[in-house]
């Protein structure tokens, strides 16, 4: 080998070595500070933890005695499952002086798998699609507002069950239920 291997050797190397004594007195002088962190760590856990219980603790008292809103009986029970006829969308003009436009995308529920009602309800959509059509326009925007929506349902229901003889539509859904105004 050449010099020059032997110089290349102590470079990488770093030329310096530590000796076992030195190497301790280095882990001796980092063993305290490491120790320190984790104190300082497992003291800010346990501060924290501390305050979130008595926070808490302090938050929840007195509320134990609570009582919850009785559950309507319409959503209580399960909904019945029906078929399901749609209808095209429903544009219209109420009967207002300023008159608004209403859309309306509604489905029919009547009884599952019913094909009498079925045919029927198909036979005579125009008609159905005609009277709902007449009736929303007869209303004003104030009659039509989502707080009277399950009463406009009930009228609607009404009114088809007179058009078809099969049997009766159970529900009215909508899909969509909008008024503008302009």
């Amino acid at each position: 080998m050449g010099d020059e291997d032997i110089y290349a050797e102590e470079e990488v190397g770093g030329g310096e070595e530590l000796e076992v004594g030195e190497q301790s007195s280095a882990i001796k002088e980092l063993l305290p500070k490491i120790l320190r962190w984790v104190a300082i760590v497992v003291v800010a856990i346990i501060f924290i933890v501390t305050i979130v219980f008595f926070t808490m603790r302090i938050m929840t008292q007195g509320t134990t005695n609570q009582s919850y809103a009785v559950q309507s009986p319409e959503y209580a029970t399960e909904p019945e499952v029906m078929s399901w006829y749609g209808l095209e969308e429903i544009r219209t003009r109420t009967a207002d002086k300023n008159p608004s436009t209403v859309i309306i995308k509604a489905k029919l529920g009547y009884e599952w798998e019913n094909a009498d009602i079925q045919t029927d309800l198909i036979q005579r959509s125009e008609i159905i699609y005609d009277a709902m059509r007449q009736y929303l326009s007869s209303k004003t925007a104030a009659e039509l507002t989502p707080q009277t929506e399950m009463q406009v349902k009930q009228e609607m229901k009404e009114k088809i069950n007179r058009l078809i003889s099969a049997g009766k539509i159970q529900e009215i859904v909508f899909m969509e239920y909008n008024i503008f105004q302009y």
